[in-house]
């Protein structure tokens, strides 16, 4: 019978501690268990058009090339998407021969409501230089993804500035430096409306 009792507390003490260590994990706290290495691009603009296919929506795009600008109007069925896609499919880091490259900083913005994940290359031949992932500390949901580029090459560099809001813009800046000719400033931003 003492045995019995022992083996009841026992099971009593585990349960206890099982439940009660079982709790759902903070978003701080998850962030933190992945330093930052998880999170995929593909995936995330994946989802981003899985959710959002075939809802109809106007779209202003501009063009600024070295000073000039051109916009037009276009709407989601007729945008050339795989344009904005491959940009971004680029960047993607989350891939595990990454992880060790990036210096990860988390930043908690409590004015701004958001908590900011940034990704710094440690190697100067990285084409992913800056990573950077704005979530909102409510809803959880991605607020901003920014991500910087740099490509060196016997032809000249490449830096690129992306910038996406969900569902509210999308902005590629491409800065080229060619070894001969002049250089090239390139905006385009769409404007989801």
């Amino acid at each position: 019978m003492l045995q019995i009792v022992k083996y009841f507390i026992f099971s009593i003490i585990f349960m206890c501690i099982f439940f009660t260590s079982c709790k759902e994990a903070t978003l701080e706290e998850r962030l933190a268990a992945t330093n930052g290495t998880n999170f995929s691009i593909k995936r995330f603009i994946y989802n981003q058009w899985k959710a959002n296919a075939g809802k109809p929506f106007v779209i202003l795009k501009t063009i600024k090339i070295d000073g000039k600008v051109d916009s037009s109007y276009s709407n989601s069925d007729t945008l050339n998407w795989n344009e904005i896609f491959d940009v971004f499919y680029e960047t993607d880091i989350s891939d595990k021969k990454y992880v060790g490259h990036y210096k990860f900083n988390q930043i908690e913005d409590k004015e701004d409501q958001t908590i900011n994940l940034m990704l710094d290359a440690s190697e100067d031949d990285f084409f992913v230089r800056k990573f950077m992932l704005s979530i909102d500390m409510n809803t959880e949901k991605v607020r901003g993804i920014y991500i910087e580029t740099f490509k060196h090459s016997a032809l000249g560099e490449v830096q690129q500035k992306l910038y996406y809001a969900p569902m509210r813009t999308v902005q590629i800046q491409t800065y080229e430096d060619p070894l001969i000719g002049t250089k090239k400033n390139k905006i385009v931003q769409y404007y989801f409306l």
